[in-house]
């Protein structure tokens, strides 16, 4: 029995000598091709999600500076409607 493993262990050591390429080791020309391509599609997928969220984000900053504005501007005409207007007053500042 000893002697079975014996050839076994020779035979399976000596059969694959020099028959593997390098092509079956990795992925090969092809793959480092896809790998290319799917990592350009990738940088540009994350270009355009953040040129998107950045937009977003200065929309949302701009429409707050308005109403911002807009209330201010109520709380002003609200305040000149509460005081008394003086067109001699004006004039004279």
């Amino acid at each position: 029995m000893n002697t079975i493993f014996e050839s076994l262990a020779l035979t399976s050591s000596t059969l694959g000598v020099g028959t593997e390429t390098s092509s079956e080791y990795g992925p090969g020309f092809l793959g480092f091709i896809f790998t290319a391509a799917l990592v350009v599609a990738v940088i540009f997928l994350i270009r355009d999600m953040v040129r998107r969220v950045r937009r977003v984000r200065y929309t949302s900053e701009a429409e707050a500076k308005q109403q911002e504005m807009v209330a201010k501007g109520e709380e002003r005409k609200l305040q000149e409607s509460e005081e008394p207007h003086d067109p001699k007053t004006d004039e004279q500042q």
